[in-house]
């Protein structure tokens, strides 16, 4: 399906409703979430690398407003903000402090309710620095007050089954690797085997979406930024 036309007119997306993207570095996963996001009105990108080139294009391109620490800057009567949560890691041993900053966040972002939150590398918060916990309650619980996560992975194996399992929206780019099949085959009630089918055949840039409520798949592209 063309992308303009799956965004206008078949992608229900919800306040409150996770995305989970799956996807290698170059398969389009960060181009396919910036397209996403300007449909959430308060969205916190988490940043965690020393230099991480999809926050600095929400920081030049989309006017993100970094921050170190939460929360940001009080803006009376907002009707929208866009924060780049990014703690300093400029050695090793920040990684302590970036835990503390990023965990201290989300636990005031779901306290106040009503946000997007968007993890580009929920397999280094959730394994290094063990948040799948925290991450779980967030899409077991949080739904019902208006929060949204949008994660993504380089590969399935590497997230938390809740990470599928409570995402009404999953992503997946082209593998063909046999473990990465079977496990996304096994999403969402559908055909296995379409599914796997499916991933292996996929150009560069494409996305298989599924829809876990309605079990909707197709296959889009979305238009380079």
């Amino acid at each position: 399906m063309d992308w303009g036309e799956f965004l206008s007119r078949h992608l229900v997306w919800d306040q409150g409703e996770h995305v989970t993207l799956v996807g290698k570095t170059g398969s389009g996963k960060t181009n396919l979430a910036q397209q996403l996001l300007p449909q959430r009105d308060f969205v916190c990108a988490i940043g965690t690398k020393p230099k991480d080139e999809t926050m600095l294009s929400l920081i030049r391109k989309d006017k993100y407003r970094r921050i170190r620490e939460w929360p940001p800057p009080t803006v009376i009567g907002a009707r929208s903000q866009r924060i780049a949560l990014w703690p300093r890691f400029e050695r090793p041993e920040d990684v302590v402090e970036q835990q503390r900053v990023i965990d201290a966040a989300l636990r005031e972002i779901f306290a106040a309710g009503g946000w997007t939150i968007f993890a580009d590398e929920l397999y280094y918060l959730c394994r290094f620095l063990g948040m799948a916990r925290l991450f779980e309650v967030f899409w077991s619980q949080a739904r019902s007050i208006g929060i949204t996560v949008v994660g993504g992975a380089q590969r399935p194996a590497w997230l938390p089954l809740m990470a599928y399992s409570q995402a009404t929206h999953l992503f997946f780019a082209r593998t063909t690797d046999h473990r990465d099949v079977m496990r996304l085959g096994s999403l969402g009630g559908n055909d296995a085997r379409l599914i796997a089918d499916t991933l292996g055949s996929l150009r560069q840039y494409e996305f298989l979406y599924i829809n876990t409520v309605t079990g909707d798949l197709l296959i889009t592209k979305p238009e380079k930024r």
